[in-house]
Parts: C-alpha cells; sequence; structure tokens
C-alpha cells in the first residue's frame, strides 16, 4: 500500500483550517483556565476558611477528573441537569477543557505562592509598604518567577490535549481528519498530515521554552 499523494494535497487545506479552530479553543481554554486558576491558587491560600476549603475542593476533584470525562459530562449531562440548557461543541470544549487545566493552574501557583519565605512580606512591611504594594512589588514577580515555567509547559501540553474536543463532534483537526478518512479511506497520509501539523507548531515551542529555561537558570546562577 504505497502513499497518495493526491489525497495528502487535497486533505491538506481543510486540515489547516480544523488547525485554526484547535488553536483558537486552546487559546480559549488558556485565558480560561488561566484566570480561574490563579483565583483558586490565592483562594485557597487566604484566611478565609470557607472560601480555602472550598477552592481546595475544587483543585482535588478536577485535578482527579480526567479532561475526556469532564468534557463528555458537560456535553451529554448539562442539557439534562438544566433543559434547555444546551452549550455548543467549541463552548463545551473551552469550558471543559479550561476547568480541568484551572486546577493545574492552581496547583502551581499555590505551589509558587508557599515558595516564599514569609519573612520577605513581614520585612515588606517593615519598610512601610501596604499589604497591596506587598503583593503587587514582592508577592507577584517572586510567584511568576517561580510559575512561568510550570504553566508554559502546562500550556504545551492543554494544546496538545485539545484534540479531545472531536469526540464532542467540534470540528477541529482529529474530527475533521476522522471525517476525511472516512471518505477517503486513506488513514495513513491523514493521520500524517495531522501529526506533521502538531510537530512544526509544538516543536518550536519546546525550544523556545528550553531556551528560556537555560536563560533562567543562568541567571539565577548569575545571582548566586
Amino acid at each position: 500500500m504505497g502513499w497518495n499523494f493526491a489525497v495528502m494535497w487535497n486533505s491538506f487545506l481543510p486540515l489547516c483550517l480544523a488547525m485554526l479552530t484547535t488553536i483558537w479553543i486552546s487559546i480559549g481554554t488558556i485565558v480560561l483556565g488561566t484566570i480561574l486558576g490563579v483565583l483558586l491558587g490565592i483562594l485557597s491560600l487566604t484566611s478565609n476558611q470557607f472560601a480555602s476549603k472550598l477552592a481546595q475542593a475544587f483543585i482535588e476533584l478536577f485535578l482527579a477528573l480526567p479532561a475526556l470525562v469532564i468534557l463528555v459530562w458537560l456535553y451529554y449531562s448539562l442539557p439534562l441537569i438544566f433543559p434547555g440548557f444546551i452549550l455548543s461543541g467549541d463552548a463545551c470544549a473551552v469550558l471543559g477543557l479550561g476547568l480541568s487545566l484551572s486546577a493545574f493552574v492552581a496547583d502551581i501557583i499555590r505551589g509558587g505562592i508557599n515558595a516564599i519565605p514569609p519573612g520577605e512580606i513581614e520585612v515588606a512591611y517593615c519598610t512601610g509598604m501596604s499589604r497591596l504594594q506587598a503583593i503587587r512589588y514582592i508577592l507577584i514577580p517572586q510567584v511568576l518567577q517561580r510559575s512561568w515555567l510550570p504553566l508554559m509547559g502546562q500550556y504545551i501540553t492543554t494544546y496538545k490535549f485539545s484534540t479531545l474536543a472531536s469526540v464532542i463532534a467540534v470540528p477541529e483537526i482529529l474530527h475533521t481528519a476522522n471525517a476525511i478518512i472516512a471518505q477517503t479511506y486513506r488513514p495513513l497520509e491523514i493521520y500524517s498530515i495531522v501529526a506533521f501539523m502538531f510537530v512544526i507548531t509544538i516543536m518550536p515551542l519546546n525550544l523556545l521554552l528550553r531556551r528560556l529555561q537555560r536563560v533562567s537558570n543562568l541567571g539565577g546562577m548569575e545571582k548566586i
């Protein structure tokens, strides 16, 4: 069984358009997951016991749930629980993947905050800083410094997980690839194009992340 390059050529444009949907779903997921995750990470460490316990329960729940299970549950169960409330496939994908990502972001942010010695905040207060100033100039920069690398890695993973949206009929790249295969019976060529597209989009991100990690490590060594 040889390669059918005509099928590959004819399928390339539809798969490129579907890849744009994959990218938009990933961007929406990252925005939602980051905003919600940061809020959850902060709330989980607040002095308010009710808010803290609630945020911790949310984080642990969505850390335990597979993203695929969340997507399927939202897509098929929400209309049964709330009749008339129907999310589109795209919205459901962003919501489900965003909820899953938020738990990981919250865990990363929580770890970054816990890594800061409490004495540094106390020193900031002693120098006359207000609570907001201490958070802005002491807490946030250090949390970002400790968290941005694992966050970037999580975002790349989220991009790869966006193909899960195919199970709820979102016309992203994997769903489109399966539709083309059903018509052409050429899985080798179509899945090869899908793999190629992910390689050329993810590999530069991985290389950039490693480069930034080396620069960050060198910066830390210079400070020492």
